[in-house]
């Protein structure tokens, strides 16, 4: 039980996300998918609630809920434009 405990993730934050969380970059308790790591961020920081943000897991942007590693680097971006 104990090694599941001390297994992380690494999310790096932008933007509004970034300003919620206080930090850019953190280190995070593992969750198995994006799915329970949203509902777990949105019950540690209740202002995520109302902002719109995609979920990349290791430079990928997830699709629907998608599994994640311990020790993947996460990336929480908001709604961006680019051209």
């Amino acid at each position: 039980m104990s090694e599941q405990t001390e297994k992380s993730i690494q999310i790096l934050a932008f933007g509004m996300i970034a300003e919620v969380l206080s930090s850019q970059e953190t280190s995070w308790k593992w969750a198995s998918d994006t799915d329970t790591l949203r509902a777990d961020l949105i019950g540690a920081f209740p202002k995520l609630t109302n902002l719109p943000f995609v979920i990349a897991v290791d430079m990928e942007v997830s699709q629907g809920n998608q599994p994640i590693s311990p020790g993947a680097t996460i990336a929480l971006l908001p709604p961006y434009s680019g051209g």
